[in-house]
């Protein structure tokens, strides 16, 4: 999840990438991943507005400004990071600027900083997640510095794990017409040609008909583009419910399935 935000997910068995956007508001705390009875693990990340772009359609954008990370297994901690510092709490408050390049090690959690680049967050050696820091020197007045949140190494989350990324960890779809297989890596000439052509699908999740588009996404900071079916309107009938059902109270709910809240 990335960007204004753009969200990309890699079904590998399948051999093809699904995305979507989600259009929330300013001040929206979206639940990314909910496994907390399970792993004990919950990552939310909260918007914050930028205008839109001259002649768009759009009536702002949004970014991710703050990825709070929570952890209650084996003991309780939590991670708050924003595009300027991270907050390590695990009983002992520790704050590390993204500016500078760290690594640190609690009980269960090890943070690892790549100044004004990266952070990565491993939980018991079964759990990774990376996140992107977007820094703009001379920002033109419809971009923020902003995060971006991708799931490196999920064997250490349940397969009761929810949340908008979360739900698609152990869970498969299905394209109708195979014949327009593609998949995240880059596609052959012939291959992108054809999608071009008939560049619609239909996705079949969990017994819902998805529509579906073909589109090229660029992610990792502009770094690798691939090729995924895009599913519109807020990710409509792709997800479990709606993209409001997913909207947490607080930075640190831990709503630990699909419609219910808790805090940690």
């Amino acid at each position: 999840a990335d960007g204004d935000p753009h969200f990309v997910i890699d079904f590998p068995s399948s051999k093809f990438s699904v995305c979507f956007n989600i259009d929330g508001e300013p001040g929206d705390i979206l639940r990314l991943v909910s496994d907390h009875k399970e792993s004990g693990v919950t990552v939310n990340g909260q918007l914050i507005g930028a205008p839109a772009p001259p002649n768009g359609h759009k009536k702002h954008r949004t970014y991710f400004s703050t990825i709070t990370i929570l952890s209650n297994k084996p003991e309780r901690s939590y991670l708050e990071i924003t595009p300027k510092r991270v907050i390590l709490d695990d009983g002992e408050r520790l704050v590390l600027s993204c500016g500078r390049s760290a690594v640190v090690r609690s009980r269960s959690l090890e943070v690892s900083i790549s100044a004004y680049s990266n952070i990565t967050v491993t939980i018991r050696d079964s759990i990774s997640f990376v996140i992107l820091i977007h820094h703009y020197k001379k920002p033109a007045p419809y971009q923020r510095n902003h995060l971006g949140f991708y799931i490196s190494n999920s064997k250490g989350l349940s397969s009761d794990s929810h949340g908008l990324l979360g739900q698609f960890l152990n869970h498969e779809v299905k394209l109708l017409q195979e014949s327009l297989n593609t998949s995240g890596q880059a596609v052959g000439q012939n291959q992108t040609e054809a999608l071009k052509a008939n560049p619609t699908n239909t996705l079949k999740v969990k017994g819902r008909l998805v529509p579906v588009v073909w589109k090229q996404r660029r992610i990792f900071n502009g770094q690798q583009e691939v090729d995924c079916w895009f599913a519109k309107n807020n990710a409509d009938k792709l997800i479990d419910g709606s993209y409001k059902d997913y909207l947490a109270s607080h930075p640190f709910d831990t709503g630990s399935s699909f419609g219910t809240m808790n805090s940690l």
